[in-house]
This record gives structure tokens, C-alpha cells and sequence, in this order.
């Protein structure tokens, strides 16, 4: 018997069938020994067992494989073991990825223990490989045009390099047309939801319309609650798909395949994109991206085997007649996050501080921050606006958010509001002012010196105050303690007349 006869060891039902057409047709045993290569020992019991069951040729041809093997007492391919039921696969798959230092081999040990019987490991070892062939199945998708766009980023980035000679990583951002496979991809800093959002805006001026569906991975960025079924979206990401009128759909965590367009296209990043530009020493993301245009551009433009056309191509084609129009006005990204009210009522964004109503004293609100711009909202209104701060570590307050007290105080530390006080009083003393403020020392000192001699014009009054100005005007002396001490002392009538009393010698006694 010749190997194409066989078919995993076993005698293909096709030769048993081209034997019987043969005798039908009259040939003799030794010509139909030739042609099929069945020998003529097995072709006399063939005979006999359809002559037995009166099976003609085209009786034979009717009949399955299967069915025809039952009649003539042929085994099936394959090793025809014993019966013995199978072990539950599923749970040796579960115990061989979740337990560390299991095997498949102990776990057949303890199989053939527990059940007495069983089969050879390596047995179990061949169908355990095709339990799992079978189990990976996957369904094939199908795409329309215009249908749906899908984003990953590549697992592996570029790096630049910095003024201080220090090099920094970026993160590329990787969208395909899941009908095309055209690729968009770009260079970011981070993940962060501000450069990822506008990644997609991005994406799509760049295919020149909208799809219906944006398909994305569960990163934080996006999606605030993983669920299977109605995962949560973050609220900057949700108004930027309204924005553009798409369904933003998150794939299920840790299933790679239901996006497995923007898996290929990652790889054909890294292959075709980023693996040319490794060697490349770049100064900043700018230039990486530049560089990657050109490759980017090369690799669209490339014919894909299986299609018989290239990605651009099969744009024009399919997905470019089918995008939706882009908005006229462009979106603008708008970060939002919870925060709650501190004690000195201002709330924190990027360690810069911004202030709201002091009613909202340790209240919940929420913060919608742009580049430009800070509002913030409680229960739904808006409560605050500010311009961004760029600064860290520093803070933007509205004076009509602090208590009455707090203005006070706040308005009462500032030069103007010393300097009108001072002409109030009287021209020396708003000199002297004048020459705190000037004065060469910390300006919170200046600030508190000044408090002090206000203090003091409640105690003695303004015309004392503007004579002791006077004096130390002319001598140049700017001391908060010297106008006291000059306040405090004889020289000033005002506040030291003389004692009139029988026991006091008047300036007669001495003449």
C-alpha cells in the first residue's frame, strides 16, 4: 500500500470507492492492484464484505466516510485508544496559569490517582493541545466603511533628548481604520487624558472625517469604571464623543482580540515606523514626530498581499467616501476632576490653587480645566472661573470669594490702601508711607511696620501722629518704633500737658 493511499495511517475511503467503480467497470484484480496500490489479499476481502451487504459503486458514494468505515470494519485516523473520559481541561488550564509551579504532568499524576484509570500522559498531553486549539476559535469580524476607528499605543517608544543631556521616553499613539487598515500614529508625552484626547482629534483631521464607532483600550484616560457590558467613560472623553457625534465603546479588559486590527497595526508601527528611527537621536517630540510622517506615509502607501492594493488605496475605496463631515469648530479638550473645598476655600489642580466661594468651605465640586481656562462647578452650576495658572505652588484668588473679614485684611496689605490712608491723615504722613513702602527690606515687614503706626494714630490721634511724621521725616528715620517713642514722649503737648497741683514747684521756685 502506497503513502497515498493513507491518511494519518489509516486507508482513505476514496481508494475503497475507486476500487469498486473498477470491478463494476470489469477490471481484473491485478489491474485494479495497480492502479489503486491496494493489495490484492485486501481487495478480495473488499469484495466480499459489499458483495455481503450488496453496496455498489454508487451506493458507496452516497455514503459518509464514517459510514462507509462502519461497513467495512476500518478504524477511523488517529490512535483508536480506549474509552476513557476526559479530564476537565478547563480546570487544568485554570490551575496552569493561576498556581505557580503546577504542570501539566503533576496534574495528570494526580488525575490517574483519583480516577484509577486514564490514559498515558503523553496522551493527555496531545489532547489538552487540542482542547486548547479549539477553545482559541476566534470569529471573524466584518467591516463596512466609515465604521469604526480602533486606538492602542505601541509597547514600544523613542526617546529625545533634554537641555540637561538627560533623555525622556514618548508614548505612541497607533489608530487604524478597522474597513482600510490606513494608520494614524503619533508621538505623545504621556498617556495623560489632555495629549490622548487630542491624539484622536488628531486622528481624525488626519483621515479627513468621522467614523461611527471609536473602538478603545481600558486605560484610564477613557474609561473611569471597567465593566463588560456598560463600562463608565471619563466625562472629558464622553463630551469629546458627543462632540463629534461617535459611540466611544472600550474593548473588555484583557481581551486583546476584540481589537485585533490596531494589534496588527501596532506591530506594523514598530516594524516600519519606530524600529528605522531607533538609532535616531532626537531633540524633542516635535522632531519625532516629523520623522515619523515620512515613515508613516511610506507605510500606508505600501501593497498589502491580501488585499492586492495598498492602505491608501483601499481608503479611497472603502472608508473615505463613507466618514462622516468633521465638526466646523474643532473640539476643545477640557480635563475634569473631583475635588474637595480646603479651609482656606481654594481647591488644587497641577499644584496651582484656585479659589471659590468661602460658602463651599470643605464642599465636594468639580473642575473642568482647559490650557486656557479653570471653571469650577457645585451641583451642577458653575461656582468659579479662573485663568490657568502656569506657576506651581501658587495661587489665584477672587477677592469676592473671601469672607468680609478676610478682604478686610487682604485689602489693607496692599500699597494703595496704606497710601490712601496716609493723605487721611495728614502730607507728612503720607511721606512717611511713602517711605516705608521704598524702603529696602522684605515687603510683608514694610506691610506690618505700617500696620503698627496706624495703630498708633488710633491711640494718639492724627495730629500727633502727623507731628511725630514730621520729625522723622527730617531726620529720614523710618522706624515704627521711633514715631512711638517720640509719641510716647514730653516733646508733644498734645498728649503731655503739664500736671497742675498744690504739691508740684512751678518754674517760680527756681527764679
Amino acid at each position: 500500500m502506497t503513502r497515498r493511499n493513507v491518511t494519518n495511517g489509516v486507508l482513505s475511503m476514496d481508494r475503497i470507492r475507486e476500487a469498486l467503480r473498477l470491478q463494476e467497470s470489469g477490471h481484473k484484480q491485478r489491474e485494479i492492484h495497480r492502479i489503486t496500490g491496494i493489495a490484492r489479499s485486501s481487495l478480495q476481502e473488499y469484495f466480499r464484505t459489499a458483495k455481503k451487504h450488496q453496496l455498489t459503486c454508487l451506493q458507496a458514494k452516497s455514503l459518509s466516510d464514517v459510514d462507509l468505515r462502519s461497513v467495512f470494519g476500518k478504524k477511523t485516523p488517529g490512535r483508536n485508544r480506549k474509552e476513557a473520559q476526559d479530564p476537565n481541561f478547563k480546570l487544568i488550564s485554570t490551575e496552569l496559569q493561576s498556581r505557580k509551579g503546577v504542570t501539566l504532568e503533576l496534574l495528570w499524576q494526580e488525575w490517574v490517582a483519583a480516577t484509577g484509570g486514564g490514559y498515558s500522559y503523553s496522551t493527555l498531553c496531545r489532547r489538552y493541545r487540542d482542547w486548547c486549539t479549539e477553545s482559541k476559535v476566534t470569529m471573524r469580524h466584518e467591516y463596512y466603511g466609515g465604521e469604526k476607528l480602533i486606538t492602542d499605543f505601541a509597547g514600544e517608544g523613542l526617546r529625545y533628548r533634554l537641555a540637561d543631556r538627560t533623555t525622556k521616553s514618548v508614548q505612541v499613539f497607533v489608530a487604524v481604520l478597522a474597513a482600510s487598515n490606513r494608520i494614524y500614529c503619533e508621538a505623545l508625552e504621556s498617556q495623560k487624558i489632555t495629549p490622548w484626547i487630542g491624539a484622536h482629534t488628531r486622528a481624525f483631521e488626519f483621515f479627513g472625517g468621522t467614523t461611527e464607532a471609536v473602538i478603545i483600550d481600558n486605560l484610564k484616560s477613557g474609561v473611569t469604571k471597567a465593566d463588560r457590558y456598560e463600562p463608565e467613560l471619563t466625562r472629558a472623553f464622553d463630551e469629546w464623543a458627543a462632540h463629534y457625534g461617535v459611540t466611544a465603546m472600550p474593548t473588555r479588559a484583557g481581551k486583546p482580540r476584540d481589537k485585533g486590527k490596531v494589534e496588527k497595526a501596532v506591530q506594523d508601527v514598530e516594524r516600519w515606523v519606530l524600529a528605522p528611527l531607533r538609532n535616531v537621536e532626537f531633540i524633542s517630540v516635535g522632531a519625532i514626530n516629523n520623522a515619523m510622517r515620512s515613515k508613516l506615509a511610506r507605510l500606508n502607501s505600501r501593497r498589502m498581499q491580501d488585499y492586492g492594493c495598498s492602505r491608501d488605496e483601499l481608503f479611497e475605496r472603502v472608508d473615505k467616501p463613507a466618514l462622516r463631515a468633521l465638526p466646523a469648530i474643532r473640539f476643545e479638550i477640557f480635563e475634569w476632576k473631583y475635588c474637595r473645598v480646603n479651609l482656606d476655600y481654594h481647591v488644587e489642580l497641577d499644584k496651582h490653587w484656585y479659589s471659590v466661594p468661602f460658602q463651599l468651605l470643605r464642599a465636594e465640586v468639580q473642575v473642568k480645566a482647559s490650557e486656557r481656562i479653570v471653571e469650577i462647578f457645585h451641583n451642577n452650576q458653575k461656582v468659579a472661573s479662573h485663568a490657568r495658572g502656569t506657576m506651581a505652588h501658587r495661587h489665584t484668588t477672587d477677592p469676592s470669594h473671601m469672607p468680609a473679614h478676610h478682604a478686610a485684611v487682604k485689602d489693607a496689605l496692599k500699597p494703595e490702601g496704606f497710601c490712601t490712608w496716609g493723605k487721611t491723615v495728614g502730607p507728612q504722613t503720607e511721606l512717611l508711607v511713602a517711605a516705608f513702602l521704598a524702603a529696602p527690606r522684605y515687603r510683608e515687614q514694610s506691610y506690618r511696620s505700617l500696620l503698627g503706626v496706624r495703630r498708633l494714630a488710633d491711640k494718639y490721634g492724627n495730629v500727633a501722629l502727623e507731628k511725630a511724621a514730621a520729625s522723622a521725616n527730617r531726620y529720614q528715620i523710618v522706624s515704627q518704633r521711633y514715631i512711638k517713642k517720640l509719641l510716647e514722649s514730653s516733646s508733644l503737648p498734645e498728649k503731655n500737658k503739664p500736671l497742675v497741683h498744690k504739691n508740684v514747684r512751678g518754674p517760680g521756685y527756681y527764679n
